[in-house]
This record gives C-alpha cells, sequence and structure tokens, in this order.
C-alpha cells in the first residue's frame, strides 16, 4: 500500500492527473458491505499531509463498512457523457487516521464550519491507480501499481 506522496514520487504525471480529478471535488467510494455486495457513496476527498484523505461520520455505513473490510474503490466524476476532463480510479486499502498532530494538519487545507464536529477520517491507501482520458473519443488508458 502506498500514500499519496509516495505515488506522486513514483509518478507525477498520473498524480498530477489524479489530483485535478478528485482533490475536493465529488467522487464516489464503493465499499463493500457486511453481506459482501458493493455499497457506493458520494464523497469529497482531499490531499494533505502526503496522503489521501475522507471523512465522515462515524455513524455513516461507509465508515462501519471500512471499519469491518478496508477495501475501497474510489472514480471521480466525469465532466460529461462524452468523458470530457478523463477519469481517475483508485483502489486500495482504508485506515483511520487518528494522530491528533496529522489530523490538524489535514483539516488545516479545508478548514471551515463543522470540521470541528465528531468526524473520522480515512486515508485512502493506494494499491492501484487507473486513468482514461479521452483524444478525439479515443480513450487513451493509464495505470499505476504501487
Amino acid at each position: 500500500m502506498a500514500t499519496w506522496a509516495d505515488f506522486e514520487r513514483a509518478d507525477r504525471a498520473i498524480a498530477t492527473f489524479g489530483r485535478e480529478r478528485v482533490d475536493r471535488h465529488v467522487c464516489f467510494l464503493a465499499t463493500v458491505r457486511a453481506d459482501g455486495s458493493p455499497r457506493v457513496h458520494p464523497v469529497t476527498p482531499w490531499v494533505a499531509v502526503g496522503r489521501l484523505l475522507v471523512r465522515m461520520y462515524p455513524t455513516s455505513p461507509k465508515a462501519g463498512d471500512l471499519q469491518r473490510d478496508p477495501r475501497y474503490g474510489l472514480h471521480s466524476m466525469m465532466d460529461n457523457d462524452d468523458g470530457e476532463g478523463g477519469e481517475f480510479a483508485v483502489r486500495g486499502t482504508a485506515t483511520t487516521l487518528a494522530d491528533p498532530l496529522l489530523l490538524a494538519d489535514a483539516f488545516g487545507p479545508i478548514g471551515g464550519p463543522g470540521t470541528e464536529a465528531p468526524l473520522i477520517v480515512f486515508e485512502l491507501g493506494i494499491d492501484e491507480v487507473n486513468t482514461t482520458i479521452y483524444e478525439k473519443g479515443e480513450p487513451i488508458r493509464g495505470r499505476w501499481r504501487a
């Protein structure tokens, strides 16, 4: 499992594209329910302190899913049906971010009302990244693996 910083060092081009697609943008987070079926949630991840992070209330079904089975998939939104802007998808393992100093640094860039609420923050560790960029209607795919 790699951190966002590890990913950036290994493949700057794909990481730059990924940051543009997911950092503070609504994405879809896939988790695994207790019965093994998939669950999809809208989330707004952000990149801070060299980590890909998501936050949620501890009572959220997605928090329970990730605490029980930390496997996840995250997929960026597309700008339209033609795929403009491209797609960024990442999969890996989520871990709870509990260190108070890291949390303070992680919330620094987003701040604002509600950040003092009892939220749980997960770091999304990266195992694999897939990208698709469309040029003249043709998909150009990219991949990075930890």
